[in-house]
């Protein structure tokens, strides 16, 4: 008996984080002109909504816009919305598991956290001192910027965050899986 206890004390320590940090897999991260993760999902290895849904569970609400479908999970406080430039088969909509590619996320909530470490609710101060280079683009930081392979060279948003009340308020990215 003590033994197995001893043992299941050991196992719940080895799987515990430190005090206030987010989880490994609920961290944004970037890579060239996207967002490449997000938590556990891949959008750059796999950007539909079966991947989405394996990696967040059973969305709270789905809705279809048009061309594009509005995902949310609403205990995470993320919602990514999901398109296919390539088309969809008939029958078939972008909130069709399988069909449906993430395009772009917002974020409201604490669980996510960028590489350097901004979440939503952190004073917003902390976005210049993670991203000193930040820029202030139409209502928000732009806190990573890649130049856009389309058209005219321009730099466009990767990873922005926005403010309200003096704190962080959301977290949003381009993913751009859905074939553009």
């Amino acid at each position: 008996m003590k033994r197995a206890l001893a043992l299941g004390l050991m196992a719940a320590l080895a799987c515990a984080a430190p005090a206030g940090a987010a989880p490994a897999s609920m961290t944004i991260v970037t890579h060239d002109a996207s967002v490449s993760r997000i938590g556990t999902f891949r959008p750059s290895e796999n950007p539909r909504l079966s991947a989405a849904i394996r990696a967040f569970g059973r969305p709270s609400g789905r809705l279809a816009q048009g061309s594009a479908c509005r995902v949310t999970w609403r205990r995470l406080e993320l919602k990514i919305v999901f398109a296919n430039f390539g088309g969809t088969a008939p029958g078939q909509t972008t909130c069709t598991p399988s069909v449906g590619r993430a395009q772009s996320f917002v974020v409201r909530g604490p669980r996510f956290r960028t590489v350097a470490g901004l979440r939503v609710d952190q004073p917003a101060t902390q976005v210049r001192a993670l991203y000193p280079y930040a820029q202030w683009r139409e209502g928000g930081w732009t806190l990573v910027s890649a130049e856009t392979p389309y058209g005219e060279a321009s730099e466009t948003p990767v990873l922005r965050a926005f403010a309200s009340g003096g704190k962080v308020s959301a977290l949003s990215g381009r993913i751009g899986g859905a074939g553009d």
